[in-house]
């Protein structure tokens, strides 16, 4: 046959065509030297291997079956066959509320991805935008949400590239071993960090009912006995939203806890023109601040924004994958947040001024306020949500050090592995003093890593990344995204430490 067949180039072509991904060894890409045809060879026809076929006996000199792309393509396809059966009606509670939060729909993915990040941050809001002035604190907001979706765009982008829906997996693909280890940690520190500060919060609730309650023991209204009520909370609620395997099983509580928190913004709002903004003289309000100060003020809004720990996990059972309905889907989950930090951060900093320099739960009275009441019971049960949520990567980062996962290992064992990291986050709670110690500390060394330099660096390993190949606006937003990333590591962990310090 003559070399120059045009049936045979084009099918080798075709072989190649819209495959950019530079995998590393012992994905199949080894294979790609060993073809036992040529260009000038006739092509056998493609078979593409069905998804319960074993790859461990395919023949390796076999291209068709051992290509990186078909490989993704298996795995695409066993994903999608587990979301169709999730998405399969059982009951007519499902069957009805399916309509508006499917499983792995656009909406229910945008309500997960925000209701793992709202909840103790939009506590602490009032006071960064007191450390850092209004209008700092809205420019911070703007740049983070912008970022912040865009971290989504490059993550859908490498998970679309490997196949894989799992963050550490994908450093570890990309970047080598070591990488993914130190992701590890980074995702587990910032997880457990989030479960110490919604267990936190609870308590500061907990506090404000009791503290203003004239009919509360006095027992209770004692340190060690916030302390007993605040685990039995957690032991009745918080803790069995740590057990489900898969995050949208807690789509239906997320959805009715995302409700709650847009009531409790909405009262926050009435607080402030029915308080604050009528004060004679007025709370004195700053515009614009420097120094350490401004920049704490910064590591408060990176933890708000963070929730790319539950990215990979929604992209898993997202229905239909692909990286614009995961830019659809995260830009929904962003929009929520930002809209709800606005009117929580401005109107609560309006409504107390520079009086609030913590938890903004301690401001109020929600048992001579009965609007503010309910708000605070309804941010109780967002609290449980979020902290089962952020469950999800802290387990998921001990996994992935012992070289498993959540599918491979039984529902007992995954029971266990959550009881004891959220006994052990309980624990802590207990004795940490100021929520924003840790919103500092975690939202500044890890949420740096976690939502901005790992993207970036993921999405320029993953091949062809150049200017002349991904354009001038990837490129640049990309670079934005790692230096920013390094500002807040630096920048952000080194303020939390000095302002924890300077209040010592």
């Amino acid at each position: 046959m003559s070399s120059g067949s045009p049936n045979a180039k084009s099918g080798a072509d075709e072989r190649h065509k819209n495959w950019e991904y530079d995998a590393p060894e012992g994905d199949g890409a080894e294979y790609l030297e060993a073809e036992p045809f040529s260009d000038s060879a006739p092509v056998p026809e493609k078979k593409i291997s069905p998804v319960n076929a074993s790859v461990d006996n395919a023949d390796p000199y076999d291209f068709d079956s051992c290509s990186p792309q078909n490989r993704v393509a298996r795995m695409d396809e066993e994903r999608a066959i587990r979301v169709m059966r999730r998405r399969t009606e059982v009951n007519v509670f499902q069957r009805y509320f399916g309509y508006v939060v499917p499983y792995g729909g656009l909406l229910s993915s945008g309500i997960n991805l925000a209701s793992s990040c709202i909840g103790a941050g939009i506590i602490a809001l009032p006071s960064a935008f007191n450390a850092s002035g209004i209008i700092m604190a809205l420019i911070y907001m703007v740049v983070i949400a912008y970022l912040t979706i865009y971290s989504y765009v490059l993550l859908a982008i490498v998970a679309k590239k490997t196949g894989l829906r799992n963050y550490e997996q994908i450093v570890r693909t990309l970047m080598g071993p070591g990488a993914d280890y130190f992701l590890a940690f980074c995702l587990w520190f910032m997880s457990f960090g989030a479960e110490v500060s919604y267990a936190i919060s609870l308590k500061d609730v907990l506090t404000a009912f009791l503290e203003n309650s004239p009919s509360a023991p006095h027992f209770l209204r004692t340190l060690p006995g916030e302390r007993v009520m605040t685990f039995v909370l957690w032991l009745v609620f918080m803790l069995p939203l740590c057990l489900p395997k898969e995050i949208n099983t807690l789509r239906y509580f997320s959805s009715i806890a995302i409700a709650f928190v847009v009531y409790f913004a909405i009262t926050m709002v009435i607080h402030s023109g029915m308080n604050g903004l009528q004060e004679k003289p007025r709370p004195e309000i700053i515009y614009f601040n420097t120094g350490n100060t401004a920049i704490v003020g910064l590591s408060t809004f990176l933890f708000a924004f963070i929730s790319q720990l539950n990215a990979m996990e929604v992209a898993g059972e997202m229905y239909q994958f692909s990286v614009k309905r995961m830019s659809i889907a995260s830009t929904i989950g962003v929009m929520i947040c930002f809209t709800l930090y606005f009117f929580a951060g401005v109107f609560g900093y309006l409504d107390f001024g520079p009086k609030v320099t913590g938890s903004a739960l301690k401001m109020y009275n929600p048992i001579k306020d009965k609007m503010m009441g309910v708000g605070y019971g309804g941010l109780m049960l967002k609290l449980c949500v979020g902290y089962g949520l952020h469950m999800i990567p802290v387990r998921d980062a001990i996994y992935h050090v012992f070289h498993t996962d959540v599918h491979h290992i039984s529902w007992w064992k995954n029971a266990c592995v959550c009881g004891s990291m959220a006994s052990l986050s309980m624990i802590c709670s207990l004795f940490v003093p100021n929520i924003n110690v840790v919103f500092g500390l975690v939202g500044g060394f890890s949420g740096g890593f976690i939502g901005y330099i790992y993207p970036a660096l993921m999405y320029m390993y993953s091949g062809n990344w150049t200017f002349s190949s991904v354009g001038w606006f990837h490129y640049v937003s990309t670079y934005v995204l790692l230096i920013t990333g390094v500002i807040a590591v630096v920048w952000g962990t080194a303020a939390a430490i000095y302002g924890e310090v300077m209040a010592h």
